[in-house]
C-alpha cells in the first residue's frame, strides 16, 4: 500500500474536482506540483486546450523518459479529511498521457504538510496533528 489522499483541485478556471492522489516523495520537483492524468486536466479544462505559458518537458520517471506538459500555478490544491482541510496551495499542473493516477509531487506534500508515517501502510497525517494521530490511505483513484 502507499499514501493516497483526498484532494480538492481547483484551476484557475474555477473548474472543481474531488479525487484521490497518490503522494509520491520520488516526483521530486522545484515547485509544488500535481500531475494529472489527461482525463483528469480534461475535467478541469486544462486539456485539450493548453494555455500558452504551457512548456512541453520531459520528465525522468521509472518507466524512462516521457514527454509532459507544464502550466506554472494553475491549481489551487486542498487535501481533504473527514474533519479538517490542509492549507491551500497554489500548485503547477503537469498532464502526463501515460500516468492513471493524480501525483502529489515533493514539494506539493510538504506545502500541504502530508507526513508519511508508515508508507507500507499507508499511514500517514498533518504536519500539526498530535503526534499519535493516524490517518489511513484512501483508496486508488485511475483516470483510464
Amino acid at each position: 500500500m502507499a499514501v493516497r489522499v483526498r484532494l480538492r483541485i481547483e484551476s484557475v478556471g474555477h473548474k472543481v474536482i474531488e479525487a484521490t492522489a497518490l503522494v509520491n516523495t520520488g516526483f521530486e520537483t522545484e515547485s509544488p506540483q500535481l500531475l494529472l492524468p489527461v482525463k483528469a486536466a480534461e475535467r478541469l479544462d486544462l486539456w485539450p486546450n493548453l494555455p500558452l505559458e504551457a512548456k512541453v518537458e520531459i520528465y525522468d520517471t521509472a518507466g524512462g523518459p516521457t514527454r509532459v506538459y507544464l502550466m506554472p500555478q494553475k491549481a489551487k490544491t486542498v487535501v481533504l479529511t473527514e474533519e479538517r482541510e490542509s492549507i491551500e496551495v497554489l500548485s503547477d499542473i503537469v498532464v502526463s498521457h501515460t500516468e492513471v493516477e493524480i501525483l502529489v509531487g515533493d514539494k506539493l506534500a510538504g506545502k500541504m504538510q502530508i507526513v508519511i508515517e508508515d508508507p507500507g501502510e499507508g499511514i500517514w497525517r498533518f504536519r500539526d496533528d498530535p503526534q499519535d494521530r493516524k490517518r489511513r490511505s484512501q483508496t486508488v483513484e485511475r483516470w483510464i
